[in-house]
């Protein structure tokens, strides 16, 4: 048995790790149909492990951030295969560019799918799930933060899109404490972490291992992860990873002009009805069809 999470970001030309070009994605692509593997959203992985019937071999696509490209160059191709996908949008950034207040200062701010983008994904059969409210690192968050990125980006993507939204994906990889693991375990029924690794029987459905692609970006070596003969390979990196993340993190600590801008953006689309003044003026503020909760 062999099954994994794939993790892609943006699917365009440009700087690793987060770029992987157009060319490339279309033979993963190519590698996946050939590797005879079912594709499926995360929803349907999660119900596969949580009934213990995990298939023979499945890949599931993952998409972190919900970036434009991912609709304008990635879904394109999926569709053309018939493969499903799951894209793990930013609540608080629809519409908008990857500037959430912990993005490293030279990383590039790239232009985000809309509401409307979204709802156009999940209408071909793709899962949209959370990737917080405003990307932040749930470690060492408590209360009020945990509650907005955790409840209050689920809410504000479900009245976005008007599904439900049952999957989440840590920012960064950065797990939260015991309160926020029960916040997690209570308001989705899946969540993914950045740990490298293949899914196995009676897998953890709320810190699940993924594949960042940026490690197997040869065809050939994507093709061998899919068939579970990578293992020596996918662990001599997660310890890498691992120890990288220790002496240098993913994000960086929003200084105060980043901290006050955060907070007017959260008075001006929290407490502002929309179309009044102060209102936040973007389309993905309309309001949406409101769906039940997931339990």
């Amino acid at each position: 048995m062999s099954v994994v999470i794939l993790t892609y970001h943006a699917i365009e030309d440009g700087p690793p790790p987060l770029c992987i070009a157009p060319a490339t994605f279309g033979a993963h692509l190519d590698a996946i149909a050939g590797s005879g593997a079912e594709a499926l959203t995360l929803a349907s992985l999660a119900k596969r492990i949580a009934q213990r019937e995990l298939p023979e071999r499945a890949v599931a696509i993952t998409f972190d951030d919900g970036l434009r490209s991912v609709v304008r160059e990635a879904a394109p191709m999926l569709g053309a295969r018939g493969m499903p996908a799951t894209v793990f949008a930013v609540a608080g950034h629809l519409g908008g560019h990857s500037d959430w207040p912990t993005q490293p200062p030279k990383a590039p701010r790239r232009p985000l799918a809309s509401s409307d983008e979204l709802i156009g994904l999940a209408d071909r059969g793709w899962e949209i799930g959370c990737h917080g409210f405003d990307h932040a690192p749930l470690t060492g968050a408590t209360g009020a933060e945990l509650e907005r990125e955790l409840v209050t980006a689920r809410e504000r993507l479900e009245a976005a899109v008007g599904r439900p939204v049952t999957s989440l994906a840590y920012p960064y990889g950065a797990l939260p404490g015991p309160e926020g693991r029960a916040l997690v375990e209570r308001e989705y029924a899946a969540a993914c972490t950045t740990e490298l690794g293949a899914v196995v029987e009676g897998a953890d459905l709320h810190a699940l291992p993924r594949v960042e692609v940026h490690y197997v970006r040869r065809p050939d070596l994507l093709s061998r992860a899919i068939e579970g003969k990578l293992s020596s390979y996918l662990t001599a990196r997660r310890l890498g990873s691992r120890a990288r993340r220790m002496v240098r993190p993913d994000y960086s600590p929003p200084g105060p002009r980043r901290l006050a801008a955060r907070a007017r953006r959260m008075v001006r689309r929290d407490h502002t009805p929309p179309g009044l003044p102060g209102a936040s003026p973007r389309p993905d503020d309309s309001p949406r069809p409101r769906v039940g909760r997931r339990r």
